[in-house]
Formats: C-alpha cells, structure tokens, sequence
C-alpha cells in the first residue's frame, strides 16, 4: 500500500516535470516567434543596407544566445565571400579580415554546397579555417552557418558562433536559426531593391538634366533667308533619354551656309559629353570659313588628342554657296548624303571616296567634293539609326528603302523630312528604336522669292 502510494506520487512528480518543461519550451517558442515578430518590424523600419543587418543579426544573436555573428556575403566581381558584418567582441578586427574562396572554411562550405552546417567542435573538423582567429585573438569553438538565398540564388552566408552558456548547438538552434536567416535574405534583397530604385531614379535625373543640355547645343531655330533662297528642316530622336547623334545648322554669311550631322560611337551621357565639345569645337573652328576638309581634319587631330575610351564619331560636314548654289561636301566616315534632283531626274547617293571616322587617327586624309545644285534641289542627310530601324521581323529599314521613300516631288523641306520619318515609323511599327535618329533636309530654291516655302524643322 505504501508502495503504491509512493509510485503514484513519483508518476504526479513526474507528469508536473513533464508539463513545467513543455511549457517551458513552449515559452522559449513564444519568445523565438516575438523574436521573429520583431525582426519584421526591423525590416520595415529602414532600407539602410547596413543598419538592416545590424539589427536583425544582433536579434540573431541574442536568441540564439551567441558570442558573435556575422554575414558574409558573395562580391560578383571578385567571386569571393567578403564580410558585411561582424558583431562580437572582436567585430570591427573580423569584419576587415574575411574574404574567402568558395569551398574555403565553414562559411565557404555552406556557399559551395548550398545547406546549412553545425559545427558542434572546429578542433574536430576540417572545414574549420582557423586564420581569423589567429588574427583576431578570439576563439571560435562551435558554428551555426546557414545560406543566404534570394529566389534560389545564393548571396552569402550568415553564422552564429559560441553558444555563451556552453552548450552545443542543437538542430533546434539550427531550425531558428534558418527562420532568421530567410528574414535576413529578405532584408538584404529590399535594401538593394529600394537602393537600385534610388540610384535608377537619380541616373533618370541626370539623364534628362544631360538631355536638356545636349539638345541645347543643336538649334532650335534653324536658319532661313530672307531672299528664300533655301529651307531647311531636322529632326532628332534619341533612343534613350540622350544619345549621340548631333547635327547643325548656321550662316557662315549672308551668302554661306554650314551643315553638320553626326553621330558620337555609343550612347548616353559619356556620348553626349564628347558630342558637346565637339559641337563646341566645331563652331569654334568654322567661324574662320575655311574649306570643309580643313575644319575636319583640324576637328579629327583635336579628337584624336583627347581620345578616351576609344570613342569616336563619323559626320557629314557640308558648306553651300547661296549664291549659285553649289555645295561643298567633306565625309568623316558617314553614311552618304542622298541628292534629289526634279530639274536633271536625278536621285542617288553622294560617295566621297577620301575620309574616315574622326578621333581615331591623325593620319587620315579628307577631300572636299563639290555638287552644283539645281534650283528646286533636295540634299537629304541622316545617321545610321535611321537606315538601322527594325520592325518586327528583324528587318532593318535599310539604304535602299530609304533611297526609294526619299524619291518623290516635293514641295520644301519639312515635307520631305516629315514623309520620310513617317514611313519608318510605319515600317517599324511601334518596334522600339535601339538608335538615335536624325534626319536634316536641305532645300535650294535659287532665286525663287515665295515666303510660303520657307520652313523651319523641330528637332
């Protein structure tokens, strides 16, 4: 009897100690879940890449009651794991020192094999790379090590090291310890997703800051006469918000006209930059009226001087006498300008057989040609994005579709441009353009003196 009493007070004792430690897990994983509650609340706190690890890793830490911490995480450049943070006793000593190969110690283990490790002793395994401590003075008796992963892409690897009561790591520690670290992977992949936004929203900026100055430098109001010997119009379209298509138009005097079009080798800001000097030195070199071959290669060996990056550019520089109509025509390695004429029946390309692109070498020869224009004449210039045009099929717009679009009876200069920009638009079809455009037309009347002729083109 007293030993029946005795075993039921036993299996009493027994069943409380049971039900005190389950509710003493059960404790410990409402604590784990207001854990992770608050790491959540961290990362909607800040996008600071830096602070997010910061704090989420030092929740990590805490909880999984650890001596130090830190992220690693993979530099695409130089296909190593570098150290993002480190916190612990000798955090700022560590965060200096890391930098492994995939495959090299626990954290380079975990990269290379994609899953996370315990590590209950590093004096027991090989995977271990003890030259941290060596350099730092700490001693790392156990790892929790877990992959950091974005869409299955692994970005780095986050550990815990030294339980500070003693203890080993369990693979309960470790269960949590990959709950943190997918908040972790969250945090890093919104602060470089917000980071990404900012920076794109910045460079939209000054993409359109450098487009306000780029067009600036080509004319607003094309140049007319007031005998209406000439009209004139262009139009230019970059492909992204600045690019490195240029062209110009001025009176050298009352009776000389200059044309330039261009096109800078690339596209954005580095080619808007080196299209504005170039635009600045050109109008600084045709102020003297010299022969359209002097201005080139003049504008070819100052090019070539200050050659970054091998950048370089092909233009159409032209020159008209107003007077009696004939055109001076020097060729930088551009597509050939196309003359239409009603007056001889005559359509085609002008080929200049001297010249090459500018910027590339000093020892390039170019020649001037001369063409004697008819009154009524067009002379139609553009640059290869034009020809270049795709629609949908991958066919490109090409020389001799605008050879043939170009060839009809036209009236003055905006219709022709107008017409001609028309059908490529058509022809690629809402394809999105993957280079600038610009076309110039160039229209002599002669001693024609109708106003209504004069036109002037928009860029």
């Amino acid at each position: 009897m007293v030993k029946t009493g005795w075993m039921l007070i036993k299996t009493m004792n027994d069943s409380q100690k049971k039900l005190e430690n389950e509710l003493e897990r059960y404790k410990v994983r409402v604590n784990d879940l207001s854990s992770l509650i608050e790491v959540s609340s961290i990362i909607n706190s800040t996008f600071d890449l830096d602070v997010l690890i910061n704090l989420v890793m030092e929740k990590a830490q805490t909880v999984m009651h650890a001596e130090a911490s830190s992220v690693l995480l993979i530099n695409e450049k130089s296909e190593k794991l570098e150290c993002e943070v480190a916190l612990g006793q000798v955090g700022d000593q560590v965060r200096k020192t890391i930098q492994l190969e995939k495959g090299q110690g626990v954290a380079g283990w975990v990269w290379e094999q994609q899953k996370p490790l315990i590590v209950k002793d590093v004096t027991t395994d090989t995977r271990f790379y003890n030259k941290i401590d060596e350099k730092s003075g700490f001693q790392t008796k156990s790892i929790l090590a877990v992959p950091l992963a974005v869409n299955r892409r692994i970005i780095g690897v986050a550990e815990v090291i030294n339980r500070t009561d003693g203890k080993n790591f369990s693979q309960d520690d470790l269960d949590l310890f990959i709950t943190f670290c997918s908040q972790v992977s969250l945090a890093i992949d919104n602060a470089r997703m917000h980071k990404m936004a900012i920076e794109q929203e910045r460079w939209h900026q000054q993409l359109e800051n450098a487009k306000v100055i780029q067009q600036s430098f080509m004319p607003d109001d094309l140049p007319g006469d007031s005998l209406v010997r000439f009209n004139l119009a262009a139009k230019n379209l970059p492909a992204i918000s600045v690019g490195g298509d240029f062209f110009d138009a001025l009176l050298l005097d009352d009776n000389k006209l200059a044309l330039l079009i261009g096109d800078v080798s690339g596209k954005g800001v580095p080619a808007a930059l080196y299209m504005a000097r170039l635009m600045s030195d050109f109008r600084f070199l045709v102020s003297n009226a010299i022969e359209p071959e002097e201005v080139v290669s003049t504008l070819n060996k100052i090019l070539v001087d200050r050659s970054r990056n091998g950048m370089f550019v092909t233009l159409q520089y032209a020159v008209i006498d107003l007077n009696n109509g004939e055109l001076s025509l020097c060729n930088g390695g551009h597509l050939p300008i196309i003359h239409h004429s009603d007056c001889n029946e005559m359509h085609d390309f002008v080929y200049v057989e001297e010249g090459a692109p500018l910027g590339i070498s000093k020892y390039i020869n170019f020649e001037t040609v001369r063409i004697k224009l008819n009154a009524g004449d067009f002379v139609f210039f553009y640059t290869d994005g034009v020809i270049e045009a795709k629609n949908k099929n991958n066919s490109q717009f090409s020389l001799n579709r605008l050879l043939s679009v170009s060839n009809r009876n036209w009236k003055h200069a905006k219709q022709m441009l107008d017409s001609i920009f028309k059908e490529v638009t058509r022809f690629a079809n809402n394809v999105p353009q993957h280079d600038d455009m610009t076309f110039l037309v160039f229209h002599w009347t002669g001693n024609n003196s109708n106003p209504e002729i004069q036109m002037n083109g928009n860029k």
